[in-house]
């Protein structure tokens, strides 16, 4: 219960227990038969003073729910929690009756103490299985939500090391055809861990700051492929906020490059397109290579090699449905791979 929603739990629980007091009216109404103001009077009175009762034993109930380490000890704390509601209600009752009319003739307070003893400890039981129901709910969000992010860490984990394998290999087939450009891969390789180390706490980053990374890459790719990579933009400007997964285009961009560049004796062209369509974020990675060597749709069924699986994993790890990634043949040859995402930008401060 935080201190923004506190009305909330308020107004539902005068609202809960003036439809049960309505409801104990009618049924009073209809068995003893006595006036209707009467009985509404009693009976709304007699159950609202639950409202505020309620909301204490909700708190009570979330700071010091029923677990197992503690079971003995919180029993006793929520018995004499019971038996102080039970006494509020009665000294309540007790204080108003005159007011109120509970009594013909008002009893003694003891007399109306042992009536509230049969009667009000298991309403504040009712309501404390209602607050252990919401702690354990609460607890399995949260479990659920830690769960996701360490599988996401592990995925981020698998996809930096396939990243770095292969640029290493890259370097090491320069290293004595082309000293100069090995040197500037590994001046590059060693920005591009920089960038990914600063970004390592966030699984998103606005799209900029993924293509400034993604740069460093392609200035590796730059190196060793020298005139035979293209490498065309078509970004949105009001894309360049936008929020996407860390990390997002470069396993992408390298399977363009890797599958549909390199194996070719031909130039080729990746090219990178950033757009929104309404509450959507379009990302598009194409090239014009050698195109697909499977039908889309098993390379879909079978993942599509690591660097695609990884990258669907981590989408449905933090978007869940609300994503698509498809994998096709791109007009006029090559291969493309399109990807939606829910458009969040970034905030101004």
């Amino acid at each position: 219960m935080t201190r923004g929603s506190s009305w909330r739990w308020w107004v539902a629980s005068f609202v809960y227990w003036t439809l049960s007091g309505l409801a104990a009216a009618s049924e009073a109404h209809s068995v003893g038969g006595g006036a209707w103001s009467d009985v509404l009077r009693t009976s709304l009175v007699a159950h609202c003073l639950w409202a505020p009762l309620t909301l204490l034993v909700i708190r009570l109930g979330l700071r010091y729910p029923f677990e197992r380490p503690h079971l003995v000890a919180r029993l006793v704390l929520h018995a004499v929690g019971a038996l102080v509601a039970s006494l509020a209600r009665a000294a309540a009752i007790y204080a108003l009756d005159p007011w109120v009319g509970w009594y013909a003739q008002r009893p003694d307070f003891f007399d109306v103490l042992e009536h509230s003893l049969l009667y009000n400890p298991f309403t504040y039981f009712t309501v404390l299985g209602v607050a252990n129901a919401l702690y354990y709910a609460e607890q399995v969000r949260l479990r659920e939500g830690q769960l996701a992010r360490a599988q996401l860490h592990v995925l981020k984990a698998q996809l930096h090391p396939h990243f770095l394998f292969n640029t290493l290999h890259s370097i090491s087939a320069l290293v004595h055809r082309n000293p100069d450009g090995s040197e500037r891969m590994i001046a590059r390789l060693s920005d591009l861990l920089r960038s990914t180390l600063d970004a390592a706490t966030r699984e998103e980053v606005p799209l900029r700051e993924e293509l400034r990374s993604l740069q460093l890459y392609l200035d590796i790719q730059g190196v060793r492929f020298a005139d035979r990579l293209t490498v065309r933009r078509d970004i949105d400007p009001d894309t360049l906020g936008a929020h996407v997964p860390h990390f997002l285009l470069q396993p992408l961009v390298e399977n363009a490059i890797q599958h549909g560049i390199a194996p070719g004796s031909e130039p080729g062209t990746v090219t990178l397109v950033a757009r929104r369509e309404g509450s959507e974020l379009r990302l598009e990675v194409r090239d014009d290579g050698l195109g697909l060597k499977s039908p889309p749709e098993a390379l879909t069924r079978s993942g599509g090699g690591k660097g695609l699986w990884l990258t669907r994993e981590r989408l449905t790890q933090l978007y869940g449905r609300d994503h698509r990634l498809e994998l096709r043949d791109a007009e006029g040859g090559g291969t493309e791979v399109l990807l939606a995402l829910p458009f969040r930008a970034e905030t101004s401060a």
